[in-house]
């Protein structure tokens, strides 16, 4: 579900204010939720066709919190996962 104050937000944006939420908090729980919509965001511009461009690595999640669809999408090697985490 994307909170109302993203919604009219594009998907590659929406990447943009998750990715500094997240990198603004310690919270576990809010990093959880954070990734989460970061991953509906993800799936929401590979169901859209029309993503051309990787995002920047600022507006990327480290590497284990990014979501498994999005290095399928980009051909890339995922990383290994920690114990306990979703992907």
């Amino acid at each position: 579900m994307i909170p109302r104050r993203h919604s009219n937000v594009r998907p590659e944006k929406r990447l943009c204010i998750l990715a500094r939420e997240f990198r603004g908090t310690r919270d576990e729980r809010k990093r959880a939720s954070i990734a989460e919509r970061y991953a509906e965001a993800v799936v929401q511009l590979i169901n859209s066709k029309k993503w051309k461009r990787i995002p920047t690595l600022e507006d990327q999640l480290p590497d284990e919190w990014m979501p498994e669809q999005f290095f399928t999408f980009w051909s890339l090697q995922p990383p290994v996962r920690r114990a306990g985490r979703v992907g």
